[in-house]
């Protein structure tokens, strides 16, 4: 549970810079603002996945909700305009709390007011339930819907094609049909109240955040009408939105039921309340009811990207125990593969064919492959689906495939050329490749190697040990051209990439797998180097740089428009996903010292890498870790404000490195 304190309530930046959201197992959400002032293009009460888990769309923004007890008329919402915040019903707010559901309060002369928001399973469908708590007699609640229907990447403008007038729906009582372009989607509206119709414009709605990112940040909004809600005390009413063909039946035993589900994700006997609120916001991001079942990377924005998916593959699914969904999600990437490659993005248009520009998702996929099975024992599904999908991969490399990837023959892998951006750190602005990290580099090796090794162990566990000796073989060889190629004698680190006559020496992360995963890729020694050099110049509360502050190239600030914040993105903005990386290395490093108190140690030392969890939950998406953080102090959260990958490697990390829960990760 999350309850924000009373010192807060009364700070209105404070209360607009938290955010929060729900999803529906489908890709679509609702999201916006404590205070209710709508910040970003991508807020709206109904953003319906259209093309499940994409084609998403701003529907309905929000409702605008005002409270009239006797002669007491007193707005809830609130809005921001160029240069004014109009009407400010946060000034009214006395509670807000996510328990599982996010819940506001609102306090007006002696009546009080309770709003929850949830969205129904398997539907593109929002239903705000309001309860009148308290109060000295019946109250009137006005609401009034204000409707977008627009991609959800872009803003909305007064037009003549809008047909904004709500139309009746007879056989139905107190609904109305808003659908204002002709063809396209149609959102039904249902309340326990009179609709009084009239339709307008509302122009010139100021979104905060598109601004400080440099992009058009106004919108104008339509309304069909309001509706006028009679409630007594004690009572409720529920306000439905869908952009389905039918209403859905008892919306009180579906919210009941959605609370029930997201309690139940928890498992019983946790005692962490940061690892609950994991186990509930890794939830977020699987659209498991989407067919093929797909992860959403990060909102609001991010699309279902499969380098983002394999890398928070474990978090997601494995530390929950959700295996046939993982088996699921397997299953669809095992087809994707293509000449070795997978897919990296799929549009959220719905339409083109997916990016595969990416080299490093199919390594993840081997990683990913090689814990499913360690995990849930199922053999027969690795012998049927995973092992043939790896080897294609592992074959597809060894020959050369897109993107110039290909083997070298000392056995590590080469990537790209200068022009093309494969790895994750892969930030562009028109032609400028801010990161160029063409030829070897280094965590891709790293995964090669632990990828070799993993298709080697899949095989010997699935009896044919003659494949398994040739590739523990392939994988000796790759490690002694990586131990000769990578290490810098003269830092103590790891080059980041290597090609011909090239050693980049950027002291960057990317470093860290090479400790983290299996297989003992390095010495003993030279892997306690590497996290000495990490935690003394990448490591900040929460996440990890991308490039040492002492390197020229550092860029500690995250702000402006897009070529700054796309020339920052890697160098030197910290991520939180990355943490998990290192408090794995930190574990495996203290593991291979041989003893039980410097296993012991290394985990306390993971966990104390979580010491500040519980306020990062609070303070930007609520109950969700963000895309990435500033590098300077105080590191202030920027980018998505929720973040699969940063969830999830946060849940794996409290769970498998530091509390040492799950299977044995040697190989």
């Amino acid at each position: 549970m999350i309850h924000l304190p009373a010192s807060l309530l009364t700070d209105r930046d404070a209360l607009t810079a938290r955010e929060w959201i729900l999803g529906n197992g489908l890709g679509a959400y609702a999201s916006g603002t404590v205070s209710g002032i709508a910040t970003r293009r991508y807020h709206g009460l109904l953003v319906a996945a259209l093309s499940p888990p994409r084609g998403r769309q701003v529907l309905i923004s929000h409702l605008d909700e005002t409270i009239t007890l006797r002669y007491l008329r007193a707005p809830l919402s609130s809005h921001a305009f160029p240069g004014v915040v109009q009407p400010e019903g946060w000034r009214h707010l006395v509670t807000f709390a996510l328990d599982p559901l996010p819940r506001w309060q609102w306090r007006v002369g002696e009546a009080v007011l309770e709003r929850t928001v949830f969205m129904v399973r398997g539907q593109n469908t929002t239903v705000v339930r309001y309860t009148l708590v308290d109060s000295p007699g019946a109250i009137a609640l006005t609401v009034r819907p204000f409707g977008a229907f627009r991609d959800f990447h872009h803003h909305a403008q007064q037009n003549r094609d809008a047909r904004i007038a709500a139309v009746a729906v007879n056989d139905r009582p107190g609904t109305v049909l808003i659908q204002p372009y002709e063809g396209g989607p149609a959102v039904l509206m249902q309340a326990p109240g009179v609709f009084h119709p009239s339709p307008d414009w509302w122009r010139g709605f100021q979104h905060e955040a598109e601004r400080a990112r440099g992009l058009d940040s106004q919108e104008d909004l339509f309304t069909p009408g309001e509706y006028v809600i009679a409630l007594a005390p004690g009572e409720s009413a529920h306000v439905v939105l869908t952009a389905e063909h039918r209403l859905p039946d008892d919306v009180a035993v579906l919210e009941a039921r959605e609370i029930a589900r997201l309690r139940a994700l928890v498992p019983q006997g946790v005692s962490d309340p940061r690892v609950e609120q994991l186990y509930r916001a890794v939830d977020l991001y699987r659209a498991d009811l989407a067919r093929p079942p797909a992860v959403l990377a990060g909102y609001p924005w991010f699309e279902d990207w499969g380098r983002d998916t394999l890398i928070a593959f474990t978090g997601l699914y494995l530390v929950p125990k959700r295996y046939t969904e993982a088996k699921e999600l397997l299953a669809a990437f095992a087809k994707y593969v293509d000449q070795g490659m997978l897919p990296n993005r799929f549009p959220d248009s719905g339409g083109g064919a997916a990016d595969d520009n990416t080299v490093d998702a199919p390594m993840w996929f081997l990683h990913a492959a090689r814990r499913f099975v360690q995990y849930s024992g199922d053999l027969d599904f690795a012998r049927r689906t995973l092992v043939p999908a790896m080897r294609a991969i592992v074959e597809a490399f060894r020959r050369g495939t897109r993107y110039n990837i290909h083997q070298r023959p000392d056995g590590l892998i080469w990537a790209g050329d200068p022009g093309t951006q494969l790895t994750w750190m892969d930030a562009r602005c028109a032609d400028t490749v801010f990161t160029p990290r063409h030829g070897c580099p280094v965590e891709i090796n790293a995964l090669w190697y632990a990828g070799l090794r993993s298709l080697a162990w899949l095989c010997a566990t699935t009896g044919d040990e003659g494949s398994a000796e040739r590739w523990h073989r392939e994988a000796d060889h790759v490690r002694e051209s990586f131990r000769e190629r990578f290490w810098n004698a003269r830092l103590g680190y790891l080059y980041d990439v290597v090609r011909d006559d090239y050693r980049d020496p950027a002291v960057r992360p990317n470093a860290l797998y090479a400790v983290a995963l299996p297989g003992d890729l390095l010495p003993l020694e030279q892997c306690e180097a590497v996290l000495r050099r990490a935690r003394d110049e990448l490591l900040v509360p929460m996440a990890v740089r991308t490039l040492s502050p002492s390197d020229p190239a550092y860029q500690g600030r995250y702000d402006g428009g897009p070529w700054s914040r796309d020339s920052a993105y890697h160098q030197g903005t910290a991520w939180p996903f990355l943490l998990g990386a290192y408090t794995a290395a930190v574990v495996r490093v203290g593991r291979r010292r041989g003893t039980p108190e410097a296993e012991a140690e290394a985990r306390a030392e993971a966990g104390r890498c979580f010491d500040g969890l519980a306020a990062a939950l609070t303070s930007y998406g609520l109950g969700h870790l963000p895309e990435i953080v500033e590098g300077d102090a105080p590191h202030r959260p920027v980018g998505c404000f929720a973040q699969a990958w940063s969830d999830a490697e946060a849940l794996r990390g409290l769970v498998e490195d530091v509390e040492g829960a799950g299977p044995e990760d040697d190989l």
